[in-house]
């Protein structure tokens, strides 16, 4: 039984170009694309910060560039996955699509792109440190990958002053800590399987997910730069 399950690992994890219905983005922190923004310091930009957050002052934003591969391939489903914590309160964000091209690196809440009101609405309980949580996104991810739409990312944004959520970005030290993104499809092409720092883009045969080795920490570590959450440890 161990080995079947490295010889597996081997097959999911080896570079080159394997097939399959279900492919896994998971970006590294020199290609992921995630970030907030601050009311509070409007011309401040974050993108090197270990975790992004969300409450009256913040929006946070996400995009997986690696997801333009696939337009024009159908796919049954989309899955957005991410590490998050919340204060003492609980807390509803919305997963909105954002209408306008951003950059990780120049965004701030004063050059913040647009965004559509409509998006995925998830409850999260309050006291949460360090929890995985998935969000169907199907929809959306349909509508880029059809054309319809064009692929920006999402904006993730809550309008209680009281509650607060923090989501663990690509930055964030440890294998599977970063956000990922899994699609399936019935004609989904081969994927060239590139790993990166901190991150790797998978794919495989079977539909069913392939989840990440996670560090098991309990809490959400503190970036050494600045601190740019609520205390919620």
């Amino acid at each position: 039984m161990n080995k079947l399950m490295i010889i597996m690992a081997t097959i999911v994890f080896a570079p080159g170009f394997v097939f399959g219905n279900t492919v896994v983005i998971e970006p590294g922190p020199d290609i992921g694309q995630d970030t907030f923004a601050s009311i509070n310091d409007p011309d401040a930009n974050y993108g090197d910060l270990l975790t992004m957050g969300v409450d009256c002052y913040r929006r946070s934003f996400l995009r997986f560039t690696q997801l333009d591969g696939y337009i024009g391939y159908e796919i049954t489903s989309a899955e957005l996955e991410f590490w998050y914590g919340t204060s003492y309160y609980s807390t509803d964000a919305y997963f909105c699509r954002v209408l306008e091209p951003w950059d990780e690196d120049t965004l701030t809440w004063n050059n913040q792109p647009d965004y559509s009101t409509q998006g995925p609405s998830q409850h999260f309980p309050a006291g949460e440190s360090k929890s995985n949580y998935a969000v169907d996104v199907t929809f959306i991810v349909q509508k880029w990958l059809s054309g319809e739409w064009v692929s920006y990312g999402w904006c993730i944004t809550d309008g209680a002053w009281y509650d607060y959520l923090g989501i663990c970005t690509s930055n964030y030290p440890g294998v599977g800590n970063g956000p990922k993104l899994t699609i399936t499809g019935p004609n989904l092409p081969p994927v060239s399987v590139q790993p990166t720092s901190l991150g790797k883009i998978k794919s495989i045969y079977s539909p069913q997910q392939v989840s990440s080795v996670k560090d098991g920490r309990g809490q959400f570590a503190k970036h050494s730069k600045r601190e740019a959450w609520a205390t919620i440890m």
